[in-house]
């Protein structure tokens, strides 16, 4: 391993952490989308998950490309560490909008004020709104550093 590489499970800490990451997904003759998104960090199947709109531009890019990479960092300076992971990228129309939708905007906003978000800004009664979708990123590639390992 190289010097200052994090280890997997390391990485995996980081990913499940709190923290907004930043989603990135090239497209034909243009700059690659790059936004930070909420996500969830599914360890037992190995993949970066986030919700948002099949249509939208970052939707269309994610299918078009088929890949992207999200990256996460330790926004405190003196620690200087990052996981980023690339891959390819499906997306599921049936999931569990507890988990993947309320459960993951309630980690963000706060118990309860998550969920009125999403039922306020996503939902109409029971159903979702805007073609929402669950993105899943299949961890295939990993880049991260941690500058606590330089010694």
């Amino acid at each position: 391993m190289a010097v200052g590489t994090m280890t997997r499970a390391e990485r995996e800490a980081l990913l499940s952490e709190t923290r907004y990451g930043v989603l990135s997904v090239a497209r034909d003759g243009r700059g690659p989308i790059s936004v930070p998104v909420w996500h969830r960090w599914d360890a037992e199947h190995g993949e970066l998950r986030f919700t948002s709109g099949r249509y939208s531009r970052k939707g269309q890019a994610l299918e078009a490309a088929g890949r992207a990479s999200f990256t996460v960092q330790d926004h405190d300076l003196s620690k200087g560490k990052y996981a980023m992971v690339e891959g390819p990228v499906t997306f599921d129309e049936d999931f569990d909008g507890d988990v993947e939708l309320i459960g993951v905007a309630n980690r963000y906003q706060g118990d309860g004020i998550g969920e009125a978000y999403v039922r306020s800004t996503y939902m109409d009664g029971d159903r979702l709104l805007y073609n929402i979708v669950l993105w899943k990123i299949r961890a295939e590639t990993w880049l991260s550093f941690d500058t606590s390992k330089l010694g």
